[in-house]
């Protein structure tokens, strides 16, 4: 489901050349009798025959089909498409691109999806993985979509995202579907799901093209369960998905405008909202979907960690990814320039405020990447931790200026080293050390010392 459509026809140009040509696909997965495809399927893929959609019902266990690109924009072969489907026996879906831009927006966008839809359709989807909204919050506008989904149908309605924006943008909201259909390229998605998009690249024979496909996690919901039609009784999950809850003292959030109540119950004022503050203290707690309160500097209240999230922010100099991240050309993360860092790699860069002023990004030599604290941690300690000692995880040396030039080395501290610290201090390039109870300075890299 990309979001630059011109890309993908020249994508699928190049792979229908490579088929004439007979060029093996890496990670292709040809469709056969004990394999049955669920593939997603929009204009792209082109206005289908007869014969085609004969030759299909074989091939899959459902199809998922593209309806409108927000409420602006009218996928060409729907309707021709669907009709096909019906006509044919296959089982199938309709799906909205989001564009909304706000809850308001969001519900006219479920009206146009749901009135251009073809009422034989066994479940309803929103694919959410574009976040357009410039007024409230995501989570309010993919709920308003739902809300507005659920008085004009009793149909399931199922949310799609990659795994790293559904979790991000929407995850308060995303529960109330029936069930949540997950991409994730690399692995199988760690949060809940019921269908698993996992390639790009499964090769249709009836339609002679690659097709997106996914898999139906049976252990969820039976394949039964998609192609059935009307539930009266929705099967909603029981498990909680908690909120990212892994915060530390020192760190930026951003307050969702949301958050009209902090951790005791107590009211936020709006005005204190939609605001950044330092978190000073953190403690674990299980509410709600939290499994963390934090106290915020400024706010000087303890909210839930559902109520905010994490950025980095300020002059770092280096970052270690916890999840392989997109390169864009733009710091609003719209452009991917086809470049990516993978979970491991630690990233030089420097923070930056998007456009919008509620986030941050992180400016490398190849691009931006989100400074989301979810899929980096800073490579430097920040703030001096409450015991004041430092552990050296391997040799390190003590420096008699913070320039760290060799000419300053002082003493070499062997590995297991424990080393009483006073103050963390940081350079202009953001890189940051440590100043010694001695008088000397060491570095703050994570890599290098443990608090």
């Amino acid at each position: 489901m990309s979001t630059h459509l011109w890309a993908k026809r020249v994508a699928q140009a190049a792979i229908a050349v490579s088929a004439l040509m007979g060029i093996a696909w890496g990670g292709q997965t040809v469709a056969n009798a004990s394999t049955l495809a669920i593939p997603d399927i929009s204009e792209w893929q082109g206005k289908l025959t007869a014969s085609q959609v004969a030759n299909l019902k074989s091939q899959v266990s459902f199809v998922i089909n593209r309806r409108q690109y927000g409420s602006s924009y009218q996928d060409l072969y729907a309707a021709n498409n669907t009709a096909l489907y019906v006509k044919y026996g296959i089982p199938f879906g309709e799906y909205d691109y989001a564009r909304f831009t706000s809850a308001t927006s969001a519900k006219q966008e479920a009206k146009d999806f749901y009135n251009r839809s073809n009422k034989s359709a066994q479940f309803y989807v929103l694919d959410f993985e574009e976040n357009d909204v410039t007024s409230g919050t995501t989570n309010a506008a993919v709920k308003a979509w739902y809300d507005e989904m659920s008085a004009l149908t009793n149909k399931k309605l199922v949310f799609y995202s990659y795994q790293s924006f559904a979790t991000s943008y929407a995850n308060t909201a995303r529960q109330s579907f029936d069930a949540q259909w997950i991409a994730n390229y690399s692995y199988t998605p760690t949060i809940a799901h019921a269908l698993w998009q996992y390639t790009d690249h499964n090769y249709l024979s009836a339609l002679g093209e690659y097709t997106d496909n996914s898999k139906a996690v049976t252990s969820v919901q039976p394949v039964s369960w998609w192609t059935d039609g009307v539930t009266t009784a929705l099967t909603h999950t029981t498990t909680t998905t908690y909120a990212y809850s892994s915060y530390k003292k020192g760190q930026h959030v951003y307050l969702h405008t949301g958050a009209t109540k902090d951790a005791d119950g107590n009211a936020i004022a709006a005005s204190d909202r939609q605001k950044f503050y330092q978190v000073t203290q953190v403690k674990s707690v299980t509410q709600s979907k939290s499994q963390q309160a934090i106290y915020l500097e400024g706010l000087n209240k303890w909210v839930l960690s559902e109520d905010v999230t994490g950025y980095w922010v300020g002059q770092h100099g280096s970052f270690n990814l916890k999840k392989k991240l997109y390169v864009y050309s733009n710091a609003s993360l719209t452009k991917k320039t086809g470049s990516y860092y993978v979970a491991g790699d630690t990233v030089a860069g420097k923070v930056v405020k998007a456009s919008s002023g509620k986030s941050y990004r992180i400016k490398t030599k190849l691009g931006y990447l989100s400074a989301n604290t979810q899929f980096s941690d800073h490579a430097y300690y920040e703030s001096l931790g409450t015991n004041k000692v430092i552990t050296s995880k391997k040799p390190v040396y003590e420096y008699t200026s913070s320039s760290f030039k060799k000419a300053n080395r002082a003493t070499k501290v062997a590995k297991g080293t424990t080393l009483t610290v006073t103050a963390v201090k940081k350079r202009l390039t953001g890189s940051r050390y440590f100043v010694l109870s001695n008088g000397k300075y060491v570095t703050a890299q994570m890599a290098y010392v443990t608090e």
